[in-house]
């Protein structure tokens, strides 16, 4: 049997253990290469906000026991207010971690060119922009050597902590990292394919609430807001990238009912509107509609037939219980992608 796997809450609150049914179809979670517990050449952030009302802290740290560089591109996939489209404005800079040394700063404030805390300048990791109020998107960082070509080495793990300043609510979750496996060519074109660097999985597993769905503890309705990103990215000419997304979600009586989305480049939106934005009771995630508290959902990237970049999607979901009560929701994987995803850096940085 699955249970739910939360990471990060706000305040200490009783909670129940819910327990998942079988489930109808293969219900082996195997690890996929993409990891949160294992450091990686690439370090991913799928979900950095800064808004009137929230920010995020960014830690991350160098495993390793040597100096270490790194490429990061921030992409703000907050709405167009003209077109309601991801603005896709990436934001790219580049950090120095020594050995074993992790390295912390707020969205919003960044990191100045000198050590603002009496920390030696070769302990200062080097000017991290502070980003807009409005920022809505992700973060990735890449390891790389003195020429500024990538790096096979698996140096990074990270966290990300989000903060909701009027409610005081926290919610934490772990980076995800992409290891190199050792076969690195060195370009700019990074091929995640289990040869050059870890895939993106074949299959996302949430176990959740249905929206709005009571909360056994409380009777506190449960909503949840999920955020969707495409494995793979063109900064060089800065093309977003598009997936189709096949749902199945299983309630408590192995009921099925399916669900398809498009998302381009960045998706942050409840989960209910991934089928019924107009009308949140008749979507399959929500509590009128299955009938059953929880339930587990399937997410199945939907391989294309072209030669472009693959179909691969991360995720990250968040569950709230009113009253500044939230928790940060991390999938299970199954299997590696059948269609290699690739990461295109800038040709100059």
């Amino acid at each position: 049997m699955l249970h739910a796997l939360r990471i990060g809450h706000a305040r200490t609150t009783a909670s129940l253990s819910l327990v998942f049914f079988a489930c109808p179809v293969l219900c082996t979670v195997a690890g996929a290469e993409i990891s949160t517990d294992q450091p990686g050449a690439v370090i991913w952030f799928p979900k950095v906000v800064h808004d009137a009302d929230r920010d995020t802290i960014l830690q991350v740290s160098n495993t390793t026991g040597g100096r270490i560089s790194l490429l990061c591109l921030y992409v703000n996939g907050a709405p167009n207010p003209l077109t309601g489209e991801p603005l896709w404005q990436v934001i790219d800079f580049q950090i120095a971690l020594t050995r074993q040394q992790p390295t912390v700063w707020v969205a919003s404030a960044g990191l100045g060119p000198r050590p603002s805390d009496g920390r030696p300048e070769d302990l200062h990791p080097g000017l991290v922009p502070p980003l807009a109020e409005g920022f809505l998107g992700e973060l990735r960082c890449v390891v790389i050597d003195e020429g500024e070509v990538p790096s096979s080495r698996n140096a990074l793990v990270g966290e990300a902590t989000i903060i909701e300043r009027t409610s005081g609510a926290v919610q934490k979750y772990p980076a995800f990292t992409l290891r190199s496996v050792g076969v690195n060519n060195r370009d700019n074109v990074l091929a995640l394919d289990d040869r050059e660097y870890s895939s993106c999985p074949r299959i996302l597993v949430l176990n959740h609430f249905y929206d709005q769905a009571p909360d056994p503890a409380t009777a506190s309705p449960v909503s949840t807001t999920v955020t969707f990103v495409p494995c793979s990215a063109d900064f060089d000419r800065a093309i977003p990238t598009t997936t189709n997304l096949l749902f199945d979600t299983f309630n408590e009586f192995e009921q099925r009912l399916s669900a398809s989305f498009e998302v381009t480049c960045f998706a942050d939106l409840p989960l209910t509107w991934i089928d019924s934005r107009a009308d949140p009771t008749r979507s399959v995630f929500h509590f009128a509609m299955q009938g059953t508290i929880v339930g587990q959902t399937r997410i199945r990237p939907v391989p294309t037939r072209s030669i472009k970049p693959g179909s691969g999607v991360i995720l990250v979901a968040e569950e709230s219980r009113g009253r500044g009560r939230t928790t940060a929701l991390k999938p299970h994987f199954v299997g590696g992608a059948l269609q290699g995803d690739v990461i295109i850096l800038p040709s100059a940085f």
